[in-house]
């Protein structure tokens, strides 16, 4: 935390700041309305900014570089009435269309104000792609910004509550904020949280994206956030609520519901700091938000063993501190200077079954995040400009039970022994885990409109890294070889195999340009991307020697450490990649366009990959190591292929829909085992993957008129691939099984998905909801007893068999008073209003999450404490019951 202030404080003191990094466009042409004439030299001004044009011969005129929202366009000219355009929208990286009548009079009258009309259906889209802006977002009964992400066509959510466009792996999503990318390089996952109330507009790439975005394979999640404006705004949002279910099978105690066993506060100040003359402004916004969680356990004993209280205790609780801090600075007319800083400070439990007694003994587990970033616009006319950026990205992650490792309350790991199905009733986890991101990017981009049809963007981009990683487990303490007794804590010493510690620094470099190409007819999106990539890592020189503390060629064996390196490890190979990328869009009518897109998408594995284990620390007995990472890994490739079609009709609906293909090459897998000298066998990461996707999108929209809006969004896909995780083909070579010799549906293979949310209101009321139902995703039977007692014992594949369908309804409320000033909004939220029983795993026998003949025939044992019927009982077969929250929001 004193990281993030310290940083905070030395943005603040800087005396530049932020710029939304995402911006839009602004076009159009303005006539005389007797004549029908271009009107040159008329000066078009984006009111709140210092944006502006002057129309050019014939009467066309292009702003660049506008932040996404809604902004009032004035039109001025000598001699004619003045037009005030209001409630323009801008979105990120496309073009708005704006034309304009003006009307001549010999004397000043007062401006005509016309309320701007957003286009249905946006002509320069080239690809599939979802927005969703700040004033949709709050009408919407979600929480937290993977709430609005899973709305989203294409997107489905796995079992373990991870995301996946378009049928791609988890990891193979980029998290963008402001034009910087946020995702943590250890695993491609989302690298801080964000705020729902700092966005400013939420944009899902689903489909080819354009060459200025890199190191992703199946999608984008970019993020502008708010930044402040001329005027003061503030708002405070208090809520509480609680779990609200009878399926106390499954979940203890959710019966018992206390109205501020979860809350949140949070506040937003913005506006312009004092004695600036506006020019420089200020968005902070700060979140404190406390979760007792779902799933309890019983306090029954101590970590000692000795009979407890047996309280409920709640087992995946979470507590998190977001905030996000924004200065701007027109410095002049043509130079903007924005500083901001996104932190996150997390500290929770994930639910560990066996501890379900023992609560206390099982490890709890710290997230702290920030990104700083600081940007400088100069723009040096309406139609060019250019951006420079440098972001400082930092998280670590940190698990244990006591911060100090040898406090005196760690019990000896044979404490947690315990017979089969049984929780354990003493004991505490002795796991340690420490890892850390540190991520430095570099970057400028150039934009211009060369011409009234090209605008040109290029740029180049630099990341180091700094990666931290040690994983272990406590020991008992030996002195010359024998155990302390009584039992005292110590750290596995480095470079054994019982710990995993290791730094790694890779860096990347990328450049790219892209042409956009607009016309009335056609508009093509073509771009062209390189990437360069250095693991800086190690790999092996002989594969059958591998680990340089215990070497197994004999001549070596007498030689110091920094001698054997020149035998064991030589430097990973540097990596290049190039991808092109091409969309197409062609309007048939001014309420219809159609679009394809084609491209080539390479990322560089995640580091997880690259340096697991360690630098190939292999016993020398046993078998079955690994998978160990491999520096050495090429990057994943995806080609991917997409045609669509948009109609606008009965003025304010739209419908698209889009098919979709996609190939994947050189997916990561752990390769086959490689035996050593003296035979013991272990594995590394290797390019050997293949998936494919093919599926459509339906999406059914109308926009917010008569009092109600709809989104209907309904995705049918096939993700099929020889493997879902790169360890699955490792554990099939322990278990003596083939190698996967063709496609089977991934692990996140949801044929059918249909969202529905619908908003009915006015401006000081409302009612959203939103329904989700998706086909049940696959899961692998397994042989047992009972399979084979109906004759089954063996053919059963992987994932060839599907579990439940899911259903869930959301649902907000709001009203909106004003009271001395104040606009006082009261609201309740309710997150799976109906209750159901959503079934998320199943067991492989039956198929179904409440019912098993695992343990059918084991009978009682006076060493486990329940019984086996109440172990088999897993709460992680459910989704998340009802949720309840009420709350108030001030604002002015």
């Amino acid at each position: 935390m004193k990281k993030i202030i310290t940083k905070l404080i030395l943005l603040i003191t800087i005396p530049t700041l932020v710029f939304a990094g995402t911006t839009g466009k602004l076009t159009g042409k303005v006539i005389d309305k007797k004549t029908g004439e271009p009107l040159p030299f008329v000066n078009v001004v984006i009111d709140g900014t210092s944006l502006g044009a002057a129309t050019d011969l014939d009467g066309k005129y292009t702003i660049l570089n506008i932040p996404p929202g809604k902004y009032n366009v004035k039109f001025q000219y000598v001699g004619y009435q003045t037009v005030v355009i209001q409630n323009v929208q801008i979105s990120i990286d496309l073009t708005t269309t704006q034309d304009v009548v003006m009307e001549e009079t010999a004397v000043e009258l007062q401006a005509i104000v016309v309320e701007g009309k957003a286009e249905r259906i946006q002509k320069d889209i080239t690809s599939s792609q979802a927005r969703v802006t700040s004033e949709e977002i709050k009408n919407l009964p979600v929480a937290e910004l993977s709430d609005v992400l899973q709305l989203q066509a294409g997107v489905t959510k796995g079992a373990g509550g991870e995301f996946h466009i378009r049928g791609g792996r988890s990891s193979e999503i980029a998290y963008w904020v402001n034009g910087i990318s946020i995702t943590d390089a250890f695993d491609n996952s989302r690298g801080i949280e964000i705020d729902n109330s700092s966005v400013q507009e939420l944009q899902v790439i689903s489909g080819t994206f354009n060459a200025e975005y890199g190191q992703a394979l199946s999608g984008i999640v970019n993020t502008v956030t708010k930044e402040g404006g001329q005027s003061f705004k503030g708002d405070v949002k208090v809520y509480g609520g609680d779990y609200a279910s009878n399926f106390t099978d499954y979940f203890v105690g959710i019966d018992k519901f206390n109205p501020i066993a979860n809350y949140n506060v949070q506040g937003s100040l913005s506006g312009p700091i004092p004695f600036t003359n506006n020019k420089l402004t200020f968005f902070a916004n700060l979140r404190y938000v406390y979760d007792d969680g779902y799933l309890y356990g019983y306090k029954k004993y101590n970590t000692d063993g000795t009979p407890s209280n047996g309280k409920l205790t709640p087992m995946n609780w979470n507590k998190r501190l977001i905030g996000q801090g924004n200065l701007a600075w027109m410095a002049s007319g043509s130079i903007k200077l924005n500083a901001e800083i996104l932190f996150s400070n997390e500290k929770f439990k994930d639910y560990n079954h066996f501890f379900k007694w023992n609560p206390d003994g099982d490890v709890n587990k710290f997230a702290n995040s920030y990104n700083a970033t600081f940007t400088l616009t100069h723009t040096l006319s309406s139609k060019t400009f250019y951006t420079m950026k440098v972001s400082d990205f930092f998280k670590d992650f940190k698990e244990y039970l006591y911060e100090d490792p040898f406090d005196p309350r760690y019990m000896h790991p044979d404490s947690l022994r315990t017979v089969g199905y049984a929780f354990v009733t003493k004991g505490t986890n002795l796991h340690r885990f420490y890892r850390k991101t540190n991520t430095l990017i570099g970057k400028i981009d150039f934009t211009s409109q060369i011409s009234e049809n090209h605008l040109i963007k290029f740029g180049v981009e630099g990341r180091t890294h700094k990666l931290s990683f040690d994983d272990y487990n406590l020991e008992p303490l030996r002195i010359n070889g024998v155990p302390v007794e009584p039992f005292k804590p110590s750290i596995p010493e480095e470079n054994t195999p019982n710990r995993t510690k290791y730094d790694s620094n890779p860096i990347e470099f990328s450049a790219y340009v892209q042409d956009k190409i607009e016309y009335q007819s056609v508009i093509i999106n073509i771009g062209l991307r390189l990437d360069y990539f250095n693991s800086n890592g190690n790999i092996l020189v002989d594969p059958t020697d591998p680990n340089i503390y215990l070497p197994l060629r004999t001549e070596l064996a007498n030689l110091p450490i920094s001698e054997r390196e020149q035998y064991f490890y030589k430097k990973a190979d540097p990596k290049w990649s190039i991808g092109p990328r091409f969309g197409i869009a062609y309007p048939i009518s001014d309420q219809g366009v159609l679009h394809f897109s084609y491209g080539q998408f390479l990322q560089i594995p995640s580091f997880q990959y690259l340096f697991n284990r360690g630098p190939f620390l292999v016993p020398n007995t046993g078998s079955g190591y690994g998978p160990y990472g491999n520096p050495n890994l090429k990057p994943q490739q995806t080609v991917m292929y997409e045609i669509g079609f948009k109609q606008q009709f009965f003025e304010d609906f739209s419908l698209d829909v889009t098919g979709f293909y996609r190939d994947i090459r050189n997916w990561i897998t752990a390769g086959p085992l490689i035996t050593t000298r003296n035979l013991v066998s272990y594995s590394t990461f290797i390019n050997k993957d293949y998936s494919n996707v093919k599926g459509i999108t339906f999406n059914l929209n109308k926009r917010f008129t008569n009092h109600y809006s709809i989104d209907l969004n309904y995705t049918y896909q096939v993700a099929e691939g020889s493997n879902s995780n790169p360890e699955d083909e490792f554990f099939a070579q322990l278990g003596n099984n083939e190698p996967t010799l063709y496609l089977i549906p991934l692990d996140w293979d949801q044929r059918h998905l249909l969202n529905f949310s619908m908003f009915v209101g006015d401006v000081d009321w409302g009612i959203s909801t939103i329904a989700r139902y998706g086909t049940g995703l696959p899961y692998t039977p397994s042989i047992t007893q009972f399979t084979a007692d109906r004759g089954i014992t063996s053919g059963l594949q992987r994932n060839s068999r599907r579990r439940p369908s899911q259903f869930s309804v959301d649902l907000r409320l709001h009203k909106t008073l004003n009271v001395f000033g104040l606009n006082v909004t009261t609201f309740l939220r309710v997150f799976n209003l109906l209750d159901n029983k959503i079934a998320v795993n199943v067991f492989g026998d039956t198929g179904k999450p409440n019912y098993t003949t695992e343990g059918r025939n084991i009978g009682p044992d006076p060493k486990r404490p329940n019984t086996v019927e109440e172990y088999l009982r897993y709460p992680w077969n459910y989704g998340e019951p009802r949720r309840v929250e009420f709350g108030f929001e001030f604002s002015f």
